[in-house]
């Protein structure tokens, strides 16, 4: 019996609609323990490298972990798909309990292949599975999607994760929601579900969890749950404000990305910099996910004013950075209403208020003017335009049709020197925190496996605390590659980051250990670790990412920030070149950013070895981006 384990991963052929089941392998779960880990490896074996990402033969793969559904705190589930935004690979977690449920069903991994003829939903209910007609839900947002499934299936305690008509319309930037409001939202992953014509899945699941080390696990989580009550992140922060104090963070520091990337302090004077302001104004209750005592989310509850009648989980720190600051905004009820309506249709929250921004920084650069944006006027901090403009990135009208390629392509549609301004890695639009004022980040956003994610390695909480000197670019090489497979662990485990600051080496061994039973030691994870970074980065280099690739906006070298306490700042090159050698270097990469075939095979990935060994003997660059 595999303890932690659902023991079962489910197949979906959308195109000749057969389902089938298969154990899940214990070398799989022994060598990438669940979650982001065992999604990326069945990701590299079962999508050929070329493919288009919306095309039939790509994969959604939904993956839990051992910590999902038990009283560890847990995020809830992993997606991993070919990303249709930037050609290369993608992963996102989402909260709430759609994992959980998913679990409890009896599965650890849902892999949905093919396209169906017209738009259907699985529904999944413990042992069987279903493709159903979903014709009747085409057109309808995320929240009335979420509404009438549980009518129809009679059940409330049904959960959903459905795509809203920005999937359907194949928008770059399209989310999976889930629950009321969470979201596995960045690189597009609705869009790929869209173009399976797959409106949603279902679950109602009603097994149980089995864990190795139930009573030992039990006295963990004690005292696991007091750790977190005595650290002012989760014990303080997290519970009153959630994420909204990044605001204040960012100001003084100069690195909240501001009218587009033009400067690193915003709003100084308003709510925006007041966690408890934002509370006092919006917040109408707390929520947590299954099994988490912190409650960092927020539900917002707008009752009077212009935005009357908005009722959002968020915003968080990244939505208000990308809705507010980078679009000049600081009116927080239409940076909420922003947020709503982004949920309803179904697109990712960084990424569309980075393409807004995109637009209004054209607009004022008269790169584009009224007649390219039928009529509307772009202007920074204009609440209302943001809204609608979001809403026609969604529908694919008029300039959301260009927009709703994601800023890469659409700098390129747009031409006149719109791509010198574009900000993006690898075609994903940067999360919210400038690298020209933090120099680890910048290596972080330009080797992230998904292009310019915080997430992979957000080692920016060391360098704004102090504990790192945020403009140091010697040493950062090493801190980053740890971070990045210690939280490489945790996403395989689904245990929230958020907890980071509470999680050693060690402690994820014991947890992982206590749940499945396994014996795994410090070193063990650490292995485990580094050998799925290095699976994604092999999927990469197989689409064609080379060290050419992995680089930040030239922007960012040459435009200093004009405004803040990291005015004059840019990017060195040479520096940066320098942190990017000493990265491959510790990593076993060779110095175009290909991993050595010693180290695949210290890591015992024989096979992917023969892959690139082959991709290089043919001089092949599969690349689709």
């Amino acid at each position: 019996m595999l303890y932690g384990y659902a023991g079962k991963i489910l197949y979906v052929n959308l195109t000749n609609e057969k389902i089938t089941t298969k154990p899940t392998p214990v070398s799989l779960v022994r060598n990438y323990i669940g979650g982001k880990g065992v999604a990326s490896k069945l990701l590299y074996d079962y999508v050929k490298p070329g493919i288009d990402p919306l095309s039939p033969d790509n994969k959604l793969i939904f993956a839990t972990g051992p910590a999902t559904g038990t009283a560890l705190p847990n995020k809830g589930y992993i997606v991993t798909f070919k990303s249709p935004l930037t050609g290369i690979y993608a992963s996102c977690s989402s909260g709430g309990s759609f994992g959980a449920e998913f679990k409890r069903a009896g599965y650890d991994v849902l892999i949905v292949d093919g396209k169906s003829e017209k738009p259907v939903y699985i529904w999944i209910r413990d042992q069987e599975v279903h493709i159903k007609n979903a014709s009747h839900l085409w057109g309808k947002d995320t929240f009335e999607t979420n509404e009438m499934i549980k009518s129809e299936l009679g059940d409330s305690e049904v959960k959903v994760a459905r795509i809203g008509p920005a999937g359907e319309n194949l928008v770059k930037i399209a989310s999976i929601m889930n629950d009321y409001s969470r979201s596995a939202a960045r690189c597009g992953p609705g869009a790929v579900m869209g173009s399976k014509n797959l409106k949603a899945i279902a679950v109602r699941g009603t097994g149980n969890v089995n864990v190795a080390k139930p009573d030992q696990l039990i006295d963990f989580v004690k005292e696991y749950h007091d750790l977190i009550k005595s650290i002012p992140s989760t014990g303080v922060r997290y519970p009153r404000w959630g994420t909204f104090p990044g605001v204040k963070e960012r100001n003084f520091w100069g690195t909240l990305p501001t009218m587009y990337w033009r400067k690193g302090i915003f709003g100084t004077s308003s709510t925006l910099n007041n966690p408890e302001a934002i509370r006092t104004k919006i917040v109408y209750k707390d929520k947590a996910c299954e099994g988490c005592p912190v409650y960092c989310a927020k539900l917002s509850v707008l009752d009077g004013g212009k935005y009357a009648g908005t009722i959002v989980e968020g915003p968080d720190y990244e939505t208000i950075f990308a809705l507010g600051s980078l679009c000049g905004n600081e009116d927080i009820e239409a940076i909420a209403k922003a947020n709503e309506v982004c949920d309803r249709v179904g697109i990712d929250t960084i990424s569309a208020g980075n393409i807004v921004a995109f637009a209004m920084d054209c607009y004022d650069r008269g790169i584009i003017n009224s007649n390219d944006t039928y009529g509307m006027e772009l202007r920074w901090g204009d609440g209302d335009a943001t809204v609608k403009l979001l809403e026609k990135i969604a529908k694919r009208e008029g300039i959301g049709n260009v927009l709703a390629e994601g800023v890469k392509e659409a700098a390129k549609i747009i031409g006149d020197g719109a791509e010198a301004y574009a900000v993006h890695v690898k075609g994903l639009e940067l999360a919210g925190i400038d690298p020209r004022g933090v120099k680890g980040m910048a290596l972080s956003f330009a080797v992230a496996d998904r292009g310019g994610c915080h997430n992979v390695a957000n080692i920016y909480k060391e360098e704004s605390s102090g504990k790192l000197d945020r403009l140091a670019a010697q040493g950062k090489a090493v801190h980053l590659k740890a971070l990045q497979e210690q939280l490489a662990v945790a996403d395989s485990m689904i245990y929230c980051r958020f907890f980071r600051d509470t999680y050693s080496w060690a402690t994820l061994a014991e947890a992982i250990s206590l749940l499945t039973g396994i014996d795994y030691t410090e070193d063990d994870v650490k292995m485990v670790g580094e050998r799925i970074v290095t699976v994604t980065r092999a999927f990469n280099v197989r689409e064609g990412i080379r060290r050419i690739d992995d680089t930040l906006p030239e922007r960012f070298f040459r435009e200093p920030l004009q405004e803040g306490p990291s005015k004059g700042l840019v990017l060195n090159k040479d520096e940066f070149q320098k942190m990017l050698d000493e990265y491959y270097e510790i990593s076993g990469w060779d110095e175009n950013g290909i991993p050595t075939e010693a180290k695949l095979l210290k890591l015992g990935l024989s096979d992917i070895s023969e892959d690139i060994k082959t991709l290089m003997e043919k001089g092949e660059k599969t690349c689709t981006k």
